[in-house]
């Protein structure tokens, strides 16, 4: 996920989680905080095949132990 394209605000690249939660009290109302919007795969800037245009893009988190 990510911020939008047409936002004042930076924007990164950040994985959540299937089941995402709020901070308690934080969930109830919108004071235009920091929006996320799902990321779709772009054939030209990617190679089609094999991610396929239009295709939300999923998170991959590797960790070393």
């Amino acid at each position: 996920m990510a911020g939008y394209h047409g936002h004042v605000a930076a924007t990164s690249y950040t994985c959540i989680d299937n089941d995402p939660e709020s901070l308690h009290g934080g969930g109830n109302i919108n004071s235009n905080g920091y929006l996320f919007y799902m990321v779709a795969e772009r054939c030209g800037s990617l190679k089609c095949p094999p991610y396929v245009e239009g295709r939300e893009i999923v998170c991959v988190v590797c960790s070393l132990e």
